[in-house]
């Protein structure tokens, strides 16, 4: 194979490999496929299941007992395949606001970073909720409960409305 840069022949080596295209500072990809150009010291990786790495990422990340940082967030939102606007909209915030979380002019509230984390866990399609129910949430409520009624059918739980 030839480097596409220069024409220079690729050596190919199992190394760690600097992913700095998820966003993150520090992300290191060890065991993967990188071809490295013996002429110029351009690299090309070879990534397998980009999806299931990118995955990884962002449960990793919603693991670490500090709060989130602003590429921590961006990179979030990003998996979660929202817009800046959307994900505003899904937080409950202005575009704004996300946009100075991001390029960490603001720090993100500790409910909004639970928030996030719970969104990111949830991700999973679910048949019943969705996470844009979050979206249709008003901001005015009734002061007391509004009834509810549950009914056992075939087998399982349905719920109507009251």
């Amino acid at each position: 194979m030839t480097c596409m840069d220069c024409g220079g022949a690729l050596k190919l080596t199992r190394a760690p490999y600097r992913y700095t295209d998820s966003g993150l500072p520090g992300v290191v990809l060890l065991g993967v496929e990188v071809r490295r150009c013996q002429k110029c010291g351009a690299a090309e990786v070879a990534i397998p299941r980009i999806e299931e790495l990118h995955r990884l990422i962002a449960h990793a990340l919603i693991r670490r007992p500090h709060r989130l940082g602003h590429a921590e967030i961006k990179y979030l939102r990003k998996w979660l395949g929202w817009s800046g606007v959307d994900f505003a909209r899904h937080m409950g915030t202005t575009p704004e606001t996300v946009s100075r979380w991001e390029q960490g002019r603001v720090s993100m509230s500790p409910p909004a970073d639970r928030l996030l984390r719970l969104m990111v866990t949830t991700r999973a399609p679910i048949a019943d909720y969705t996470l844009d129910a979050l979206a249709t949430i008003r901001e005015t409520a009734p002061l007391r409960p509004a009834p509810l009624r549950l009914q056992w059918k075939r087998g399982r739980w349905l719920a109507h409305a009251a």
